[in-house]
């Protein structure tokens, strides 16, 4: 017997924790860990890490949003990536983010491949229509990687036009 895919929702908005999270369900492959503050995301994080924090976690995909109360880099996603980035021997955990603000600077720090790396960034009032595609080809099709080249490649034609 196989384990489904362990996905972790963070985001202070507890209804868009809990529509994710629903949306998720329903496919029935995957196992969702739904978190209302960063604290208890952080914890989750800890858990689900191999080797001491050495090797790639657990965790199939995080699903987070932007803390408006806090900086850019103080985001849970900048905390994940510093952690990721103590060791060579990690990949980076796939992140879709979720958000309501649609400001370019903070979509550029997202999907920038050197800072967020973000595999998708979703707007909070379409993300019901893709996320479960967009998590079905993050996690069974391995592109993560693919995903975030292509949305920050949208981006950058964005700001050109």
């Amino acid at each position: 017997m196989s384990t489904k895919p362990v996905v972790l929702l963070y985001d202070l908005d507890n209804v868009l924790v809990d529509e994710c999270s629903a949306l998720i369900g329903q496919t029935g492959l995957y196992t969702t860990i739904n978190t209302y503050n960063e604290t208890n995301a952080i914890e989750v994080i800890r858990q689900y890490n191999r080797g001491f924090g050495l090797l790639t976690n657990r965790l199939s995909c995080v699903i987070t949003g932007w803390n408006r109360y806090k900086k850019p880099r103080d985001q849970l996603l900048f905390s994940l990536r510093a952690q990721e980035k103590r060791s060579a021997l990690r990949r980076a955990t796939p992140v879709i983010l979720i958000a309501e603000d649609h400001r370019y600077d903070l979509r550029e720090l997202a999907l920038d491949p050197m800072e967020g790396y973000v595999s998708a960034y979703l707007h909070a009032e379409d993300f019901q229509a893709h996320i479960s595609d967009t998590l079905h080809k993050i996690v069974f099709g391995s592109r993560a990687h693919e995903l975030n080249s292509i949305a920050y490649a949208k981006l950058l034609q964005e700001r050109s036009e």
